[in-house]
């Protein structure tokens, strides 16, 4: 499945898929006033006029050449249109569509919320996806609604059906965060992305539909299917990583971020938005900078590889695209903090030179706040064969394939554990919750590598219990007991 923002010559085929879906399913519910007001607004020569002037981004969902689904909204963050076909609802379409909207908004139109006017059958869907209600349900002309909206500031929620949410990304994932490249690349080819980050101007959108924005949009109740809806669902990636955080710590955490645009660029689109943790209050200062540093640099891997100090395989790739890109947006989560240790995970998404070279990273950092020290697995795991087997075994439970890694023999395994990613495939890291310790991979195959089972990271659970057994030498699980 393929998500991507559409260009004009795909504006009527989704117009004419949001009308089929509207008549067959929502239409036999509407009074007649409701169906001919939906019916004005979505006239082609009306709405072609309000994308050109850029007041609507529309995004379309592809397997193969058939689109399956659309979506689109507004500069302000409004949900205006929202169908996915019939015979593809339940399927997760709708939901790869609604990422991609909260994606836009967050990252590049800088909205701070998102709405929508939701059918009331469509409302639990919704909820499931974070928004909420605000009104009770209102009737305009014809047309029955609940208000909703949700914050786009603290990410966008990804729901998976797991008690314990390993954090396990895997490739499919990374498809519908592949429109960003689109988005990009259609941005700087047309121009308009001044247009779609002024949030403060009005939007004219012409004298042809009198009326008001329908206040029904995403028609089908399951135009957002593939949302488990059981009770017990928690969050994937880092929301659903189950945090420790020390009460009455001795020191502050705060947000700070690396921002970078480069607006003034003809031949490349530019852009980072790297957000990362900051420490403050420790009595030692000099400790401080150096913790600072430390989860600053970590969190701008990508960047300096990419822009700041970039290898001849970047470059290359910068001078053979029409369109470059580079781009990163990453965004942190403290997932342990006591007063001697703090783990903290980064989810780094980045395009790497050009559209088709979009990356997912997982990046972490485990850091000692009383000196500064940042450890590695190879610093606090015996990495014997005993520990090598029983993790191996984990990793391939959390994959769910029992060929993942198979074509590492135990030396070479060994040794990426170590620290050796073999050509960058392999980068290990691990991180501290509430449950224990995970460690694993974030996995980098070169393309067409035969072992590549579309993971974008994998890491493997042990309690502190089961991981004892395993522990090095090292003042870091002293900390870690206490």
């Amino acid at each position: 499945m393929e998500i991507r923002m559409l260009n004009m010559p795909e504006i009527l085929p989704a117009l004419r898929l949001a009308w089929e879906v509207f008549a067959e399913e929502i239409a036999p519910t509407y009074k007649p006033e409701g169906v001919e007001s939906f019916r004005r607004f979505i006239t082609y020569d009306y709405i072609s006029q309000v994308w050109q002037r850029g007041n609507l981004v529309f995004f379309g969902a592809y397997e193969g050449e058939e689109m399956c689904g659309m979506l689109a909204v507004r500069p302000d963050g409004h949900i205006a249109l929202f169908f996915v076909k019939k015979q593809w609802q339940g399927k997760g379409v709708g939901r790869m569509l609604f990422q991609a909207a909260c994606f836009l908004c967050r990252n590049q139109l800088r909205v701070g919320r998102m709405t929508v006017n939701a059918a009331p059958k469509a409302v639990e869907k919704y909820m499931h996806m974070g928004m909420h209600a605000v009104s009770d349900v209102c009737e305009t002309d014809g047309m029955v609604y609940v208000p909703m909206e949700m914050s786009v500031n603290d990410g966008m929620p990804v729901q998976k059906k797991s008690s314990k949410a390993p954090w396990i990304a895997l490739g499919g994932y990374a498809v519908f965060l592949l429109f960003i490249l689109i988005i990009c690349a259609a941005i700087v080819k047309d121009e308009f992305r001044t247009e779609l980050r002024d949030r403060n101007s009005m939007y004219d959108y012409g004298d042809d539909y009198d009326g008001d924005w329908p206040p029904y949009e995403s028609g089908n109740e399951d135009s957002d299917d593939g949302i488990d809806s059981d009770e017990d669902d928690v969050l994937s990636g880092a929301g659903g990583i189950p945090e420790y955080i020390a009460e009455d710590l001795p020191y502050e955490i705060e947000d700070d971020e690396y921002v970078f645009s480069g607006e003034a660029m003809e031949s490349a689109f530019v852009e980072f938005n790297v957000i990362y943790p900051k420490v403050t209050g420790l009595a030692d200062a000099e400790t401080e900078k150096a913790i600072n540093e430390s989860l600053k640099n970590i969190a701008k891997e990508t960047v300096a590889r990419i822009y700041e100090n970039p290898s001849p395989e970047i470059k290359e790739r910068v001078l053979s695209e029409d369109t470059p890109l580079l781009i990163d947006y990453v965004d942190y989560k403290v997932c342990f903090a006591s007063e001697d240790i703090l783990s903290v995970v980064y989810d780094d998404s980045a395009c790497e030179g050009g559209q088709n070279y979009y990356a997912q990273h997982l990046r972490t950092c485990n850091i000692n706040m009383k000196d500064g020290t940042v450890y590695e697995v190879k610093d606090i795991i015996k990495l014997n064969d005993a520990f090598i087997e029983n993790w191996l075994v984990r990793m391939r439970q959390e994959a769910g394939k029992q060929e993942f890694l198979s074509e590492l023999d135990l030396e070479s395994m060994k040794k990426a554990l170590e620290g050796d990613s073999q050509d960058g495939v392999y980068e290990v890291n691990f991180f501290l919750d509430e449950n224990g310790i995970e460690i694993g991979f974030d996995l980098n195959y070169k393309a067409d590598d035969p072992n590549d089972l579309k993971f974008v990271w994998v890491t493997a659970p042990f309690s502190f219990d089961e991981i004892e057994e395993y522990a090095a030498d090292n003042d870091f699980w002293k900390y870690v007991r206490k």
